[in-house]
């Protein structure tokens, strides 16, 4: 047997040993993935939606992203120190299209939660919020006193 054809037949074996050591892990990550579903629902599991905070002098303002919710779907909770965003959504979908007979549902079920803490104290009577295009917009006047003191040294 020639040099070229056993480096030919070692190329083949190479490739279908890899070839199994691909299926097999495609097959345990398959059902990792299954066993997560059984274990964590899609009822159970929350979003932490990201946040900006933008500091515009005498307002802080707060930009959450909120994809799908509808402002009567969202809760903010605002003391002096923090900003909490609760939400949730549960709604059931129906698509029917006669020429395919064809029935689809859907059901979706999600949770979003957020706590911030401010970089500054607020005055929570002036607060207000809204909805825009997913983007859930937070106005916080400031209270005027600040958290941190220097302390010096004696």
């Amino acid at each position: 047997m020639s040099s070229a054809g056993s480096e030919s037949r070692v190329v083949e074996e190479l490739i279908l040993a890899l070839a199994k050591i691909q299926q097999s892990v495609n097959d345990i990550s398959g059902n990792l993935w299954a066993k997560y579903h059984e274990l964590y629902p899609d009822s159970m599991r929350v979003y932490e939606p990201r946040v900006d905070i933008e500091d515009q002098g005498s307002y802080l303002v707060l930009y959450m992203d909120m994809p799908g919710f509808r402002k009567n779907e969202i809760k903010i909770i605002i003391t002096e120190d923090f900003v909490e965003v609760k939400a949730e959504k549960s709604e059931e979908r129906v698509r029917e299209e006669e020429s395919k007979r064809y029935l689809q549902r859907e059901r979706v079920y999600k949770r979003a939660y957020k706590r911030v803490e401010l970089p500054v104290k607020v005055r929570t009577d002036n607060a207000r919020a809204r909805l825009e295009d997913g983007v859930l917009i937070v106005y916080l006047p400031k209270s005027g006193e600040r958290r941190e003191v220097e302390v010096k040294v004696e």
